[in-house]
């Protein structure tokens, strides 16, 4: 059984993927690449946070890191493709230690795929 920070924690989920979607729509410029990228950000912490909550509520499972919440998903089948989440973690941390233009954009051409991963996660989670 969803506990109420599950349900808060899909809730909120489901807003950033929905306006880092709408970030992803815009015509590329420098300006739509920060804030797609900041929504990418924003959206990944929700989603491995929301992954934990899940993990700990439905699975009994308590794992205290991104990668650890995305190898026990990806043991119980909740995630497919464990290598994009992984990647994701790698994009995540390039971001917050540096400002690279030329890295930015190469992150900012893999949003589309992070944000396919994200909502296919949500739906299985959503669903249980």
């Amino acid at each position: 059984m969803k506990s109420g920070k599950l349900e808060n924690s899909l809730i909120n989920l489901r807003k950033a993927t929905d306006r880092f979607a709408e970030a992803l729509q815009e015509a590329q410029s420098s300006i739509v690449m920060d804030a797609t990228i900041q929504w990418f950000e924003f959206t990944y912490e929700l989603m491995w946070k929301t992954l934990k909550i899940f993990l700990e509520d439905i699975h009994g499972i308590r794992a205290v890191s991104p990668r650890l919440v995305f190898k026990e998903a990806y043991a119980l089948s909740i995630i497919e493709q464990e290598d994009i989440f992984l990647e994701m973690i790698q994009s995540r941390n390039l971001l917050s230690h540096t400002y690279n233009e030329e890295q930015a954009e190469q992150i900012y051409k893999k949003c589309p795929l992070y944000l396919s991963a994200i909502n296919d996660l949500y739906q299985r989670i959503s669903v249980s």
